[in-house]
């Protein structure tokens, strides 16, 4: 019979407060030199172990006490069950930690051991009743089951497949020998869920199974590694029992330097007539807004009809597809507005839909366009914890269920102005972005959306290292005026020691004569010169910049959408009827 200790339910809220208050108790008591090296290292007195470096680091930033309970051993050397392999190992209450130095630097470095199929070794589970995923309810062909309600809610709350695994049984009721108690339970390939009526409505009525107990008590770990430390140590103990790898380098989620991409309008289109220009110019990437407010009109009420035609579209002319998800719903953005959402976690969701209907066949996913600009934003006024916090939940329900799919932050406006009720400049809103919460939005983005500007300005002229010979043109006396304004936001990039990342241009282009007000400096951008500019882009960027990817030009085929007036329609490769522009046929001879 497994022993379980009653020290961490997460249903008492009282450890929590508990352990923070001995926490800081314990770092009062030392010296300043004490405190600083105790500063990554923390002791839990309610079993006598410590956490720290990179396994505290995953604790803390996957729900800490609350997800996986107390540490039960400290940090030593064990062969995994699952692949004969040694790995440095803690187990905790409700989970067992692996260091897989395979991954190292990477988000999956710390893993956690396949506890649910150990624990249900021998034990068959029939397949879902439902062959498909339709609202709030996911189907997993590659275990046969199924997940929604609570436990999908919790799922995609702390962490999805990276965390968890997928779903190994559909839910049933179980005897829990922690309490003697029977409850609703589900498993997947790292943990167990149980549903605590006792704690319906709160965030305590979804618990991971004491798990990391009931594994601790049938292995074999030596009684040095599970026994009680004394607190006040400098650093925690470890036991090594094996020589460790060497860590591998790992490239960071990219892709191709450079990516041709085009900016395209497919909603409501001829779908194959759109793409097959795209391919015929010998580009095979296209960025589409989505608007979340023609998905999501209704919470919870999809549709998707016309976005899996195009997704379906692009598959069948073998173009990758870039989303770029925009407009919140009137039920759900900030004060009733179009822009960031009042609360992330509807954001998320719709990106968890999102990414598993289109696993495989979306790309990438850019959350949020210009975020640096009022209009877009909502509230009021542009703040830079409202994007982050929306980034957080977007990224978290991708890469919950499409781990391989690419999470861009939003491309900026190019802008010099300096007021947060109306725009921040793009480079000063980058910066504070990596300034905010410790520069915690790191965590959160695989590549760098970007816009820069053009105006009438070539690509290789810049503000004021490179002015135009007529100093005097106007748009011409500010970087954001400027192709070149990608070598200001690559500094930021590298001063936060985000260097490994690329950058993708989500948006570039010049425009010809326009009648929008606000684009009278497209009256001195001939059609000649709008296919030099755009081919000479990428020429620079292919010979220039390394750390470039993907680069989308605006746009191809929108004057066949909009009014002729309309400000986008000159921007584009196409006439309204079809025909082709010199920029077109440019783009097309390009050597690529």
């Amino acid at each position: 019979m497994f022993s379980f200790p009653g020290v961490s339910r997460r249903k008492e809220p009282g450890w929590l407060i508990t352990a923070l208050i001995l926490s800081a108790l314990f770092l009062g008591a030392l010296g300043p030199q004490q405190a600083r090296a105790a500063s990554n290292l923390n002791y839990y007195p309610q079993t006598g172990h410590y956490l720290s470096g990179n396994f505290k680091t995953y604790w803390e930033q996957n729900g800490g006490l609350e997800q996986f309970g107390y540490p039960l051993t400290e940090v030593f050397v064990e062969t995994s069950p699952t692949d004969g392999k040694s790995y440095q190992t803690q187990y905790f209450e409700r989970a067992v930690f692996e260091y897989h130095p395979e991954f190292a630097g990477t988000q999956y470095q710390v893993l956690l051991r396949l506890a649910g199929n150990l624990t249900t070794q021998g034990r068959s589970f029939g397949p879902s009743p439902v062959t498909s995923s339709g609202p709030d309810l996911y189907y997993f062909p590659q275990t046969q089951h199924s997940l929604q309600g609570r436990f999908l809610d919790y799922w995609i709350k702390w962490g999805g497949l990276p965390v968890y695994g997928y779903p190994t049984s559909e839910p049933f009721t179980e005897l829990n020998p922690a309490d003697n108690k029977t409850y609703t339970v589900q498993y997947f390939e790292r943990a167990r869920f149980e549903y605590h009526p006792e704690f319906d409505g709160t965030r305590y009525e979804v618990e991971l199974g004491l798990l990391g107990w009931q594994l601790l008590n049938k292995a074999s770990v030596p009684d040095n590694v599970k026994a009680k430390q004394p607190a006040g140590l400098s650093t925690a103990p470890f036991f090594p029992a094996a020589p460790t790898t060497v860590p591998l380098t790992i490239t960071p989620l990219q892709g191709p330097h450079i990516g041709y991409g085009m900016n395209v309008w497919l909603f409501g289109q001829d779908k194959d007539r759109v793409l097959n220009l795209v391919s015929g110019a010998g580009f095979g990437w296209i960025r589409q807004q989505v608007g979340w407010d023609s998905i999501e009109p209704a919470p919870r009420q999809y549709q998707w009809t016309e976005l899996d035609a195009i997704v379906d579209a692009a598959a069948r002319h073998n173009i990758k597809v870039i989303l770029s998800v925009v407009r919140s719903p009137g039920w759900a953005g900030i004060n009733g507005t179009s822009g960031l959402p009042a609360n992330p976690d509807d954001f998320g969701r719709l990106l968890t839909n999102m990414a598993l209907r289109y696993k495989g066949r979306v790309t990438g996913y850019e959350v949020w366009n210009e975020q640096n600009i009022e209009r877009e934003t909502g509230g009021g006024k542009v703040l830079v914890a409202p994007y982050v916090a929306t980034l957080k939940a977007g990224y978290t329900a991708v890469k919950a269920v499409d781990p391989g799919a690419v999470v861009l932050f939003g491309g900026l406006s190019p802008t010099g102005i300096n007021d947060p009720n109306y725009a921040i400049d793009d480079v000063k809103f980058l910066e504070q972005a990596y300034q905010y919460n410790n520069g915690e939005i790191k965590n959160y983005f695989d590549v760098l959306g970007a816009h820069p500007g053009g105006a009438a300005n070539s690509p290789d002229e810049y503000w004021p290292s490179d002015p135009p010979a007529d100093k005097n043109r106007p748009w011409s006396t500010d970087g954001s005026f400027y192709f070149r304004r990608v070598e200001a936001l690559r500094a930021v990039m590298e001063k936060y020691g985000d260097g490994s990342k690329q950058m993708w241009l989500t948006e570039f282009g010049w425009t010809t004569k326009n009648a929008a007000p606000g684009y009278e400096y497209g009256a001195l951008v001939s059609d000649q010169m709008q296919a030099d500019y755009l081919v000479r882009a990428y020429q620079r960027a292919k010979a220039d910049y390394p750390w470039m990817g993907v680069m989308a030009m605006w746009q191809l085929n929108f004057a066949t959408v909009v009014g002729a007036n309309d400000e986008k329609a000159p921007w584009g490769l196409i006439n309204a009827d079809w025909s082709l522009r010199p920029s077109y046929t440019a783009l097309k001879n390009m050597p690529k």
